[in-house]
Formats: structure tokens, C-alpha cells, sequence
């Protein structure tokens, strides 16, 4: 039996991905820093070995690495030089290494959609290391034959947790307002855009490589829906759902914000700065994998988890 280990897997994407290894007959170790419950419930969690470590513990990479893993997938490494330290150990020893990546290793888009090589002149610190973390796993294929693969999820969504609104941030309050058929007012015009991922089509994304092989190593993947949403779109459609026309407004960002919060704000101009808009032809093509949910759908499952469908 195969032996899969998952660093952070009770998380939104691992609450999908655990189960899916299970059924495939994979030996699954989950290693946590705590005991908590997955977003999702599935019964597959009963063959689950549960171990809990700090990557922050000495000796991490090395109890990692004496478990002989035949795959170790890291839904939580947030720096290059942590993943580093990792695969050295790995090195030789393990088939296959994944690392879990974002779309923020993009900066600002010139093209779309875009592919994964495309535009990485990230932003910030986080996309920074996402992108190097992505390049250093190339690297090492390349160089030594290191079997590792990135794949770089959109705006996760998953019932439970609230997804990115129509607005730019999380708030389910936004979804109560198009329900209401009150008035919506959108930064700008409502042009920019989002681009979501159901947690299960990125676990998805994972599987899909993990049973691909060789031809995923050394490379990375969106993990994103169907097709990015404008802001206008989206707020559109959510209050089709609700039988409404939606009552939209718009102002030059540098207004709007002062009707939301400082820290929504924050988040909508870190969102709509870089409107991702993301293929997902690379994954079709090399892993056979095409995503299930659209963002609306996927966000309709989601907001019904909290009564608002």
C-alpha cells in the first residue's frame, strides 16, 4: 500500500483531498499542529493516521522524512526556504512532492487568461515565496530530478467559510443585500474580476497529479473554475438567484472605500488590483483534469451552507 502524507490536511482543500487518496488505497498520515475537525465530513477520515507536529519543531523535515512517504503533499508552507529545507530531506527518497501554491505568484495581468508562466512579478511577500517555491521545484527537476509539483489555487471555496463576495472580500452580509433587492454599490465600474476554485476541483488538481507522475514533476498548475467573474457579473447573478435584478452602483474605488471597512477595502484593492482571470489548459492538458464547478456554482453550494439559498 502506497504511503501519503499531508502536511495541514483537515484544511479546506485536504478535507477533499484526504478522502480521495483513501478511496485510491493510499496509506494517509495527516500531520497537524492540533486536533480539529475537517470542513467537510466524510467517513474516510476513520483510516486517517492523525500525527501532530509543529513545523517549527526541531527536527521537522526529519520525522517527515522517516515516515517513508511514498508522496508528501504541504498545503501549508508559506516560505521558499522552508520547502527547502524539506526536500532535502525528501531527496532520493520520496516519489513525489507537492506544494501547495496560489495565483498571487502573478503581479498585474497583460494577457488573459493567463498561463502559468505568464506575468510572475507577484506583488507581495506571500506571492513571492509561492512563485519561488514554484521555481525552485523546476529547478530541481531539472537539475537533480526531484520529483516536485506546485499547483496554485484561485479564491478557495468551501462550505463553511465564507467565500470572496461580489464586493472583493468576505462578508456574507453583501449576499443578504442582493437578496433584499437593496441597492449594491461596486468599486469603479464593476469591471474587475475574481477568480474562484471549489476546494474539491483544487484537491482535484492535486489527485490529478499525484496519479499523473512524471509528467506533472517540475511543474505547476492553476487550480482555479471554469472562467474568472466580474465583479458586475457576479453581483448579477447572485441576485438572479434570489428572483431579483440586481440594484447596482458604482464609484471610483477612492470613495467606495469609505463605505466599508478599513480592512475590507484592504482586501477588495488587493483582489481587484490584480483581477486574476487564470487558464486551466495546462492542467487538462498534462493531468487530464478540467474543473467541475464553475464560481457560481461553486459559490451557490456554499453560501447554502449558511441558509442564505
Amino acid at each position: 500500500m502506497k504511503k501519503a502524507v499531508i502536511i495541514g490536511g483537515r484544511g479546506k482543500v485536504g478535507s477533499y483531498l484526504v478522502p480521495m487518496l483513501v478511496n485510491d488505497g493510499f496509506s494517509v498520515t495527516n500531520v497537524s499542529r492540533g486536533v480539529t475537525e475537517p470542513y467537510v465530513e466524510n467517513e474516510a477520515w476513520q483510516d486517517v493516521i492523525q500525527l501532530t507536529l509543529d513545523r517549527e519543531s526541531e527536527g521537522f523535515e526529519h520525522k517527515i522524512a522517516a515516515l517513508s512517504p511514498d508522496c508528501v503533499i504541504d498545503m501549508i508552507c508559506f516560505e521558499n526556504s522552508d520547502m527547502e529545507k524539506l526536500i532535502d530531506k525528501l531527496s532520493g527518497s520520496v516519489g513525489h512532492y507537492l506544494a501547495c501554491g496560489s495565483i498571487w505568484i502573478h503581479g498585474i495581468s497583460e494577457t488573459v487568461p493567463l498561463k502559468e508562466d505568464e506575468c510572475r512579478c507577484p506583488l507581495e511577500h506571500y506571492g513571492e515565496q509561492k512563485s519561488l517555491m514554484d521555481f525552485t521545484l523546476t529547478r530541481r527537476y531539472r537539475e537533480s530530478g526531484f520529483p516536485g509539483t506546485a499547483v496554485h489555487p484561485g479564491h478557495i471555496v468551501c462550505p463553511g467559510d465564507p467565500p470572496v463576495n461580489p464586493l472583493g472580500f468576505k462578508d456574507n452580509s453583501v449576499f443578504e443585500t442582493l437578496k433584499n433587492g437593496e441597492p449594491l454599490y461596486l468599486p469603479n465600474f464593476g469591471m474587475e474580476t475574481l477568480h474562484h476554485a471549489h476546494a474539491s476541483d483544487v484537491a482535484g488538481v492535486f489527485f490529478a497529479a499525484v496519479k499523473t507522475g512524471k509528467p506533472s514533476y517540475g511543474e505547476g498548475f492553476h487550480a482555479v473554475s471554469k472562467s474568472a467573474v466580474t465583479l458586475y457579473g457576479y453581483a448579477s447573478e447572485v441576485a438572479r438567484w434570489y428572483g431579483k435584478e440586481a440594484l447596482l452602483n458604482f464609484e471610483p474605488f477612492d470613495e467606495w472605500k469609505n463605505r466599508v471597512s478599513e480592512e475590507a477595502a484592504a482586501n477588495t484593492y488587493e483582489h481587484i488590483r490584480r483581477s486574476p482571470n487564470c487558464s486551466m489548459v495546462k492542467a487538462k492538458e498534462l493531468l487530464g483534469y478540467s474543473p467541475v464547478f464553475s464560481t457560481y456554482e461553486a459559490v451557490k453550494e456554499c453560501i447554502a451552507s449558511f441558509g442564505l439559498i
